[in-house]
């Protein structure tokens, strides 16, 4: 009987742990590296963990989705501290009340957050950081759904800046919350509802365990070629 070799034993270890990996649901990090400490973070998304609201009249709920800041409108100091509107969008699906998909929901608009005391663009520490006005809106069913704040009540989180390791690393690890009390509205057929508060993260999303192991499944393939 032909006794498998130590390569190829590796390998096929390796591809049973990479396709565990792939099974499990990706991991993710409430923060984020960047290479200076700018506010606000653009590209990257605040991950909500629950639904923005449901409509129970159309049976039809919005599923747990993402905001991500696109781009700067304004960015300047003031006495409270740093004053951002940023454009933004919000992306999540459209469901049935028992959560089984409907379709896409793509929502477009603009935010206002206040980073509280913080004095220059450079500035490190954790402050305060209250979301002032929210704006987002797009088409779903036959009408328009449009996102914004609960009048109501106060939306705030945190913003904290750190540098990584050294001072003189060049790295800098952001990282940003906000519960949200949202007002979902929609305007055919007129429906209105209200939730929150709704924890939303600044959150990167982590290579699979695909994408770690590849690789060293690749080498270990070159090797057995030469071989």
């Amino acid at each position: 009987m032909r006794v498998p070799s130590i390569s190829t034993m590796v390998i096929g270890v390796l591809t049973a742990a990479a396709i565990g990996q792939v099974a499990c649901a990706g991991a993710a990090n409430a923060s984020v590296i960047a290479s200076s400490p700018t506010l606000p973070v653009l590209g990257v998304p605040y991950v909500a963990a629950v639904s923005a609201g449901c409509f129970p009249a159309v049976a039809k709920c919005i599923a747990p989705g993402s905001l991500t800041l696109t781009s700067v409108v304004s960015s300047t100091f003031n006495a409270a501290g740093q004053d951002i509107v940023a454009n933004a969008t919000y992306s999540g699906e459209l469901t049935t009340l028992g959560g089984m998909p409907v379709g896409p929901v793509m929502l477009t608009g603009t935010l206002e957050e206040e980073v509280l005391g913080r004095t220059t663009s450079t500035a490190l520490g954790s402050w305060t950081t209250d979301l002032l006005a929210l704006s987002l809106s797009g088409p779903v069913l036959a009408g328009t759904l449009t996102l914004g704040l609960d009048p109501a009540h106060s939306s705030s989180g945190t913003s904290s800046i750190t540098q990584v390791n050294s001072e003189d690393s060049g790295e800098f690890r952001i990282s940003s919350f906000f519960d949200v009390f949202t007002e979902l509205s929609l305007d055919n057929p007129p429906l209105s509802t209200t939730r929150g508060p709704i924890r939303v993260t600044l959150t990167t999303p982590e290579p699979t365990g695909l994408a770690l192991l590849l690789p060293a499944l690749l080498g270990l393939v070159a090797v057995r070629r030469r071989r």
